[in-house]
């Protein structure tokens, strides 16, 4: 299995359309074929993204693809692949 982290970048005011974007993106993660789960979290001023996919080619390639529209909430700073070697519930 493996990771996707996404690191972003709050922007100004970006509470007002936040809940939206992110109900979209968690939606459209959860349809992404090898997706396995995600968690999304924020300290108010960036936020990590941590999706967890079946392969590592799906992971990559979700990875490759990765942007944002230009008047979203957030700035995508990198996505990021990493081999999951541990998990613990």
């Amino acid at each position: 299995m493996h990771a996707v982290i996404y690191d972003v970048e709050m922007k100004k005011d970006w509470e007002g359309d936040a809940d939206a974007e992110l109900d979209f993106v968690v939606n459209m993660s959860k349809e992404t074929p090898g997706f396995v789960r995600g968690i999304w979290l924020t300290d108010g001023a960036s936020g990590l993204s941590i999706q967890l996919f079946d392969s590592e080619e799906t992971a990559r390639g979700v990875a490759a693809n990765a942007s944002m529209p230009p008047d979203a909430s957030v700035t995508l700073r990198s996505a990021d692949v990493y081999e999951v070697l541990r998990e613990a519930p």
